[in-house]
């Protein structure tokens, strides 16, 4: 829109002169918007302020359709653009620049030989994840996010740092950029024979000289300009080093690709990265290409554009957003890309296959009229779907086709394929035009991502905060008063059933496997205040799934009062497992045990579980390095874990600190 400024004013949107296809994605984004909101929401004030603003969004999204209404469409599938024209006329749907020239056109790793060590937690075993921190039992590797640089320490008792790369360092030979705009994201580490990478992903906004949106007043009066937008080109730096020999530590391959990260892989031999491109609507030169594009920095500095025949789209769901799909094999270092217009929020892979996800809403009931207008719609007319596009890794990426249910997902974990099928796992939303309702739902979807099987309507009034598949079983936590545990068979497609749940206080926000027995759950303890439902601290649970139609919980340990938090809570590659100590280390802010919220600890807190109970070892904080350094204090947090032999390394933007675990004794603790 012309001034997004003004997007929540009701008189300004008949103002705004744009396309019926254009308003109905308005409407998306603004229920999408809501739905993403809610799904953080940990409390029952923050859902009722979630319920609000999500009708005030939906009314004003309502409020911009045209006279006609909105079509109900049959179907999404995406189809491959048959010429540059052809992607021209679809941009032009969403409020691209109706012109000539827009375009522009150009033409599984191995296991090391190291010590016992820890890996990121990932979500399918065997497909690793990026991280801020990794080790290869020899060397750990953290990107400190307050200083922006890569660290890397020896992973001994002394845990030296023998290395210390700092931007200007890793990206010398990046052409025309500010290095002052460039950020380091994360990292892998391939192994595989004689190759040892360090794949470093950073994120680089490109602020084009002279690309600025003309100053303005206000009113005539004014004294003061408006600041003029400055337009920028957001990438992402794939950098890949080799780290066989840490003093020859040397760049061998960098690319630089459109878009900011959504997620990315690394699966057998290949990786890949997911981004999204946002196309913006102020464009001075009208030679100004908006595809997608790479530049291979080993080749040359020039960008290569994806060809306009390779963007897939649908007409009746289109976006000012490419998602851009880059895989790059790590034998070859050749890269391909794949492209699609539309808004992909989360994405899931399997060992032979990516999927990306959408929602889409839909009108379910024409537009009302009223002497020949129309008339003010209702939240009741209109439902959420979940759009799941399939695309094959086998040869290249290849898109496969799409399905499509009712409701939306909260995270990756909601998504999982075994043995052929897709399962999903959505909240589901109505409105009886007096309040809200959910309900949750559980969809099987064959190879064609076409519906086997489901069930509907679980705890009805609730919503799913955790997930997780575990082959033919999936536990599903729902909440809004009590935590209920759901056990669902998913063994016959066609057929999928509950077979037990249990209901205790509080909820979990991360379900992780320990065996084929037991469920451990990340999440907060509640309690009741005068009637409503409080969160307290954070509550560790193991539970008994042995018998499948009856599962229990065996011990639990709760930690801090009202406001105490951990990044573990949502992110799950915060939570680091050591199998041969049975240990599990996570980040902690913790508060007093009362009403005051009083922060009284900070650092990194370590479990061990095992099967039968939960035990707090260690608290290790590094307040004490800063020594009133209140410049520094605020940049306390972002503590990781890594474990190596017989050691734990601790790692924030302060400090490293070293753990024997034998025994359980502290032999550094120093500032870095």
């Amino acid at each position: 829109m012309k001034d997004d400024r003004k997007r929540f004013d009701l008189s300004e949107l008949d103002k705004i002169k744009a396309s019926k296809d254009l308003k109905t994605k308005t409407l998306n984004r603004c229920l999408d918007d809501g739905n993403k909101f809610k799904s953080f929401s940990l409390s029952k004030v923050s859902l009722v302020f979630a319920v609000i603003f999500a009708i005030v969004l939906s009314y004003v999204a309502i409020a911009v359709n045209n006279s006609k209404g909105i079509k109900v469409v049959k179907s999404y599938e995406l189809k491959a653009a048959k010429s540059e024209k052809d992607l021209l006329n679809a941009l032009k749907s969403v409020g691209m620049p109706a012109r000539d020239g827009v375009f522009n056109l150009a033409q599984e790793s191995a296991k090391s030989e190291s010590p016992a060590h820890s890996t990121t937690n990932v979500q399918v075993e065997g497909i690793d994840e990026a991280d801020i921190i990794k080790t290869d039992g020899k060397y750990i590797y953290s990107i400190n996010s307050y200083k922006n640089e890569l660290i890397i320490f020896k992973a001994n008792d002394r845990a030296e740092i023998i290395k210390r790369l700092k931007v200007k360092d890793l990206y010398a030979n990046i052409i025309n950029a500010d290095l002052n705009n460039l950020y380091l994201r994360e990292m892998f580490i391939y192994v595989k024979e004689d190759k040892k990478y360090l794949v470093l992903l950073s994120g680089l906004i490109r602020y084009e000289q002279g690309k600025e949106e003309p100053y303005k007043k206000s009113t005539p009066s004014e004294k003061v300009d408006i600041m003029p937008i400055r337009w920028g080109d957001e990438t992402t730096l794939i950098s890949i080093y080799d780290i066989k020999d840490i003093d020859k530590f040397s760049l061998v391959k960098q690319f630089e690709v459109s878009g900011n990260i959504l997620s990315s892989r690394i699966n057998g031999d290949n990786f890949y990265l997911v981004t999204n491109k946002w196309m913006r609507y102020f464009i001075q030169d009208k030679n100004e290409n908006v595809l997608p594009y790479y530049v291979d920095y080993d080749k040359t500095d020039k960008k290569i554009y994806i060809d306009a025949k390779n963007v897939l789209y649908n007409e009746n769901n289109l976006s000012s957003n490419f998602t851009v799909i880059s895989n790059i094999n790590l034998n070859n270092f050749n890269i391909r890309m794949q492209s699609a217009l539309g808004n992909f929020y989360q994405m899931y892979m399997s060992r032979e296959n990516l999927y990306l996800i959408t929602t889409q809403t839909e009108a379910v009931k024409p537009f009302e009229k009223v002497n020949g207008k129309d008339a003010v719609q209702s939240l009741e007319n209109y439902k959420q779907k979940t759009l799941i596009y399939k695309f094959n890794l086998q040869s290249d990426v290849n898109y496969k086709g799409y399905g499509e249910v009712d409701g939306y997902i909260i995270n990756q974990f909601s998504m999982d394929e075994y043995e052929g099928y897709f399962r999903i796992a959505t909240t589901e939303e109505s409105y009886n035009g007096k309040s809200f309702n959910t309900s949750n739902n559980v969809f099987v979807l064959d190879r064609n991502l076409k519906l086997t099987g489901s069930i509907r309507n679980i705890a009805e009034g609730e919503r799913i905060y955790s997930v997780r598949f575990s082959n033919d079983k999936m536990y599903m936590v729902t909440f809004k008063q009590v935590d209920p545990l759901f056990v669902i068979d998913l063994k016959n497609p066609h057929n999928p059933k509950i077979l037990g749940y249990l209901k205790i206080p509080g909820y979990s926000t991360y379900l992780h496997p320990l065996g084929d027995n037991r469920l451990i759950g990340i999440g907060l303890e509640t309690a009741d205040l005068e009637g409503r439902v409080i969160n307290k601290g954070i509550k560790i649970a193991l539970f008994d799934i042995s018998e499948l139609d009856n599962p229990k919980q065996i011990s639990k340990l709760e930690i801090g009062g009202r406001g105490t938090f951990s990044e573990s809570l949502y992110n799950h590659k915060a939570l680091t497992v050591y199998k041969p100590y049975d240990l599990y280390a996570f980040d902690l802010y913790e508060t007093r045990d009362d009403d005051s919220y009083t922060q009284i600890f900070r650092g990194l807190c370590l479990l061990r579980i095992d099967e039968n109970e939960i035990k707090l070892l260690q608290k290790i904080t590094q307040m004490d390095l800063l020594k009133n350094d209140n410049a520094v204090e605020y940049y306390d947090y972002g503590y990781r874990a890594v474990f190596v032999d017989k050691y734990m390394y601790v790692i924030s933007n302060i400090g490293v600190t070293v753990l024997d675990l034998d025994e359980m004794r502290i032999i550094k603790n120093e500032r870095i």
